[in-house]
């Protein structure tokens, strides 16, 4: 504002002096005024005026270096601004990044879980079928040493009674004229298959084993691994039919408290998770110290 002002001052002494030269020369030499009092007033006009042109560049200079302070500022402004914005793109980027890791780790934690999960199951099983087949073999033994021993030279009725009882008995325990050890056999091929992860061969093995061996000591788990090839296959009502078959012809058996936690993992998939809920209370309630109530707890806990 200063500058301007100066400027306006210098523009009307410019225009006075002009003006009072033009008076001078109207007036001429008959002017009262004395001539060189009027040259020292143009001298002092002429030097106020080029002080003031003096400042004038001086002001002007001036502008021209703030416009330019400005444009600097400008400039710099501008690449603030556009460096925070690569900042953000960069920083979204990362937070993009970071979360696709943190969604890739917990669903390889989730998969080393359901791993850890199915070894668990696995062990249990298979400690079960070692169980089974003691049992088995006890049962043998014992059968054996309850054999009358038949005198050479005798007939012996009631032993001939005896032994078409036990042909019978072993018939009906899925023991055919081929014995248990081909039981066991056909039972061992289709565990293999399943543990090979051939889940649909497993089922067609399974069935097999069944329906040769419809109550053999080996059924039982039969029931359960050919309902568990049908889970892992999503064939969720075929698995249940297996396993709830398994719950109601073998009460006793062993495979009860697995069979309860996988019909509930079957339920659950298909929707129903308040039978899957009561099916692991189950498992808790009636096998408190098992291995699955301990996996049942946290499936509750999963669908809370």
């Amino acid at each position: 504002m200063d500058h301007r002002r100066d400027l306006r001052i210098v523009r009307c002494l410019t225009v006075l002096t002009g003006t009072l030269c033009f008076v001078l020369g109207l007036s001429g030499c008959a002017a009262e005024l004395n001539l060189s009092d009027i040259r020292k007033q143009v001298e002092i006009l002429e030097t106020q005026q080029g002080e003031l042109k003096k400042r004038e560049r001086q002001y002007l200079n001036r502008i021209e270096t703030l416009e330019s302070q400005v444009d600097e500022h400008d400039f710099l402004v501008g690449e603030l601004i556009k460096t925070e914005e690569e900042a953000s793109v960069d920083t979204r980027n990362l937070l993009d990044k970071l979360e696709r890791t943190s969604s890739s780790l917990r669903e390889q934690i989730e998969q080393s879980r359901a791993s850890a999960q199915r070894r668990d199951q696995d062990l249990s099983i298979r400690a079960k079928a070692l169980e089974s087949r003691i049992d088995n073999i006890l049962q043998q033994r014992r059968s054996v040493s309850a054999k009358p021993v038949i005198l050479p030279g005798k007939k012996n009725t009631t032993s001939d009674q005896q032994a078409n009882q036990e042909k019978t008995r072993n018939h009906v325990n899925g023991q055919t004229k081929q014995g248990p050890n081909s039981q066991a056999s056909v039972f061992r091929s289709a565990y293999k298959v399943y543990l090979n992860g051939q889940y649909e061969r497993a089922t067609v093995e399974f069935s097999r084993f069944l329906k040769q061996y419809p109550t053999a000591v080996l059924t039982p788990q039969a029931y359960y691994y050919l309902g568990d090839s049908h889970y892992i296959r999503k064939n969720y009502d075929a698995a249940s039919t297996a396993l709830r078959h398994l719950l109601k012809e073998y009460p006793e058996s062993k495979y009860v408290s697995i069979a309860l936690l996988k019909l509930g993992l079957v339920m659950k998939e298909s929707d129903q998770k308040a039978q899957a809920k009561e099916l692991w209370s189950r498992v808790i309630r009636e096998f408190p110290d098992s291995s699955e109530a301990a996996l049942a707890k946290e499936q509750i806990e999963k669908i809370r």
